[in-house]
């Protein structure tokens, strides 16, 4: 028997270390080309990101963090914003706005698609004065497919929705949803420069109040539309945005608008436009079921009563049910049964929706008026 024969079995093995040792000194080359792959990116997404801010200001469109932080070291990147605040000098009215935080995520193999958290407040006004319109909600986020400069779809999602204004310390309550989720690309075939957009809103329990007794009441709504007009998609202010949009003939265009509110349901579409001082033009055609229930928030019975002493209305009732039958009884208040459908159906075309017997009217927006048929609804203040 041989020396050799005698010697432990695992002599070899210690005779062989870099089996052990290859694989470990693979792992820290892979881990150290890695961690400079990262640092390197770092350093670039820093740069575009500087760059980019200095751009915008150029422009008159200031983004700045009251403290910046980049990380999520080693499989994406992360910006953390704390205190951000943007402000924009280069349209006919100034903006400023500013929110508490905001945290903006991408994986470092997909870095075109950015995921993003605003944390509220997100106050606005003028710059160098008290805001005046505050936003607040539980959860916001964001998505952003494509570079922030040429952007090939948005897609924002916010939860418990409240909008106030703000008057010396003071909140008014504006509106609210229960959720609301904005979605926006680019459509099939759009150019970069005058982009044509696909647009769709969705709103659940959601109110406004300033806008009258009907839509304080929640409701739901689902909105598609296609929004043409656009030069480009550089970052601006809703008001430069607006005036940009008005300048170049910008339409709205409405495919399909679905709003339901207790038993009542509307569909309609149309276009939309705005006028030199901001205020909405154009019409939407809307086919409603149960309308008869919407005519005292409507205050249509209201503003005929204003109009005419309830005198005059009941020895002009008869007459007017001889010519529009069933007006006469709307106008002496019985805004249900069977006057009122009649009252209704001169108003628009009888129609079904849904298996449900419907009406479509027309709905008018008028230099910011809102119209249906010859009832002024309400106004809608302009836009800018």
């Amino acid at each position: 028997m041989t020396q050799q024969d005698h010697m432990p079995a695992d002599a070899g093995r210690r005779r062989r270390p870099w089996v052990v040792a290859l694989p470990l000194a693979i792992f820290v080359l892979i881990a150290l080309a890695w961690s400079g792959f990262w640092f390197f990116a770092l350093s670039k997404t820093e740069k575009a990101l500087a760059d980019w801010q200095a751009r915008e200001a150029s422009f008159g469109r200031t983004f700045r963090c009251g403290q910046q932080s980049i990380g999520g070291f080693p499989f994406r990147f992360e910006l953390r914003c704390v205190d951000p605040s943007a402000r924009f000098d280069s349209g006919a009215q100034p903006m400023a706005l500013a929110a508490k935080d905001f945290v903006t995520v991408a994986q470092i193999w997909q870095p075109t698609l950015l995921i993003g958290e605003l944390v509220g407040p997100l106050t606005i006004g003028e710059p160098n004065r008290p805001p005046a319109l505050s936003l607040s909600w539980s959860l916001a986020q964001a998505s952003l497919r494509g570079m922030p400069i040429e952007p090939a779809q948005a897609d924002l999602a916010v939860e418990q929705l409240m909008v106030a204004a703000l008057d010396r310390g003071a909140q008014r309550m504006l509106a609210n949803a229960g959720r609301l989720e904005l979605h926006g690309r680019i459509a099939s075939g759009s150019a970069r420069d005058n982009p044509v957009l696909d647009l769709a809103l969705n709103l659940r329990q959601a109110s406004a109040s300033q806008l009258g007794e009907l839509a304080a009441r929640p409701f739901d709504a689902d909105i598609v539309a296609v929004l043409r007009g656009l030069k480009n998609l550089t970052p601006r202010s809703g008001p430069e945005t607006l005036r940009a949009l008005q300048a170049a003939n910008g339409r709205l265009d409405i495919t399909r608008a679905q709003v339901k509110q207790g038993d009542v349901l509307a569909v309609g579409t149309g276009s939309l436009g705005l006028t030199p001082r901001g205020a909405l033009n154009g019409e939407l055609k809307v086919t409603v079921t149960n309308f008869e229930k919407l005519i005292p928030l409507l205050g249509i019975d209201r503003m005929v009563a204003q109009m005419v002493p309830q005198s005059t209305i009941e020895r002009l009732a008869p007459g007017l049910d001889k010519l529009v039958p069933g007006l006469g009884g709307v106008l002496r208040g019985n805004s249900s049964g069977p006057a009122a459908k009649a009252a209704i159906d001169a108003l628009g075309a009888r129609t079904e929706l849904e298996g449900q017997s419907a009406v479509t009217v027309p709905l008018r927006f008028s230099d910011g008026a809102v119209l249906l048929g010859p009832f002024r609804l309400t106004d809608i203040p302009p836009l800018y």
